[in-house]
């Protein structure tokens, strides 16, 4: 039998928390025998698949560039009301049926020049399009990306029972746009656009805390294992000279608001921004606000912390959350505030929304740190998060893997 080929495909959302997932997926398909072609809308990311040394893929894997979006720019377009997907996907132009067609072809240029036996993507809609019916493809991802298939829309916030009617033209102009696409390229229409954020086969590695879509899924999630593992919360009073830990990625657009925040609050910080030169972060940093140059291991400083400021990724916030540490959170999107509003329920964390100046961003730092009632709801709500066993859930998707290829 000739060895499988799995085109690995990433389009959408610019954390780590997408290459982190699906890296123990296609490693382990890798070791099975397969050989992975990784296509990322953002090779910056590339480097967890590479070879340190030489800049070299790693043995078995191929890194290529993949199809992208690019997001909007204009800060104002952060104000722009977002209650559904269709929302979301509007605003970066996939009702545009020549940008999507494009992106299509892109993607069917890939797999034609690859041959594929499976494809497996993650927050990759227009793959989804492009290997539709001609290969098996299994979708992964965390429940934002993942609305539940064979179904209209239902609304991202939790909180909101009925979308508004923006909300459901979006949907239609375009579910409309993929249908014309797909309809000139002599493919069958799609029925729903749900549809195109789901595989033959489908995993969500979530927790329902976090999971926009947790009233509406009817298939069990799995537990995520691209989060810290072997979490030991240390008590409060072994913290109460801890540093504050500050996470969060360098295109945050209230990044440079927060630090001046922290700062002023006047606690000792250890920070890590990711995406940060060495000029921009020797300039952000000062005695009492250190950023670290390389990732810091969450089951290391969380534990430690008394408190973590993040802008409200799901890894973040679930790890933070395990290691019993309040959370400021300051959301970047929509996913970030209806992860940051599901950890607000636990009674251990303040978010950051509206218009917060450094003062007021000072001032919460200041309180939380000195809190000791939020310390005690934070260790209590470790019990709150019981993410099953990660291992089992990789093995999981790797055997549905194999069984899609054969």
């Amino acid at each position: 039998m000739s060895t499988p080929r799995i085109l690995c495909g990433w389009e959408f959302g610019a954390g780590l928390g997408h290459v982190t997932r699906l890296k123990p997926i296609v490693t382990a398909l890798r070791d099975g025998g397969a050989e992975i072609v990784v296509a990322l809308q953002d090779l910056d990311r590339a480097s967890a698949f590479l070879d340190p040394e030489t800049g070299k893929a790693l043995p078995g894997f191929i890194v290529v560039g993949g199809p992208r979006w690019e997001m909007p720019r204009n800060p104002e377009a952060r104000k722009i009301p977002t209650h559904s997907f269709a929302d979301v996907l509007n605003l970066i132009g996939y009702g545009n049926t020549a940008a999507l067609a494009a992106r299509v072809e892109a993607w069917s240029g890939l797999i034609n020049a690859y041959k594929p036996d499976l494809v497996l993507g993650d927050f990759c809609p227009t793959l989804r399009l492009a290997a539709r019916g001609r290969v098996p493809m299994m979708m992964v991802g965390n429940g934002y990306t993942i609305p539940p298939a064979g179904r209209a829309l239902p609304p991202i916030r939790p909180w909101q029972s009925k979308l508004e009617a923006f909300s459901v033209d979006h949907e239609e102009k375009i579910l409309a746009a993929i249908n014309t696409v797909l309809s000139r390229r002599g493919e069958p229409a799609l029925e729903f656009l749900a549809d195109a954020l789901s595989g033959d086969q489908t995993c969500v590695f979530s927790v329902p805390l976090v999971d926009p879509y947790a009233a509406y899924r009817a298939a069990p999630q799995l537990p995520p294992f691209n989060l810290p593992t072997g979490m030991r919360p240390l008590p409060q009073v072994e913290r109460e000279n801890a540093s504050v830990f500050f996470y969060m990625p360098g295109r945050q657009p209230e990044l440079r608001k927060t630090i001046a925040g922290v700062s002023q609050a006047g606690v000792s910080c250890e920070a890590y921004i990711s995406d940060l030169g060495p000029r921009e972060a020797e300039a952000l940093s000062s005695p009492r606000f250190k950023i670290h140059r390389a990732p810091q291991p969450f089951e290391t400083v969380l534990p430690r912390a008394r408190l973590i400021v993040h802008h409200g990724g799901l890894s973040t916030a679930v790890a933070a959350t395990q290691a019993g540490t309040p959370q400021l959170i300051v959301p970047w999107n929509l996913e970030h505030l209806v992860t940051a509003r599901g950890v607000e329920t636990l009674g251990a964390a303040v978010v950051v929304e509206g218009d917060w100046t450094p003062k007021r961003i000072a001032d919460a730092v200041r309180k939380m740190v000195r809190d000791k009632p939020l310390a005690i709801r934070a260790a209590k709500a470790v019990e709150k998060v019981r993410l099953g066993d990660p291992t089992e859930a990789l093995k999981h998707v790797v055997a549905r893997c194999g069984a899609l290829i054969s």
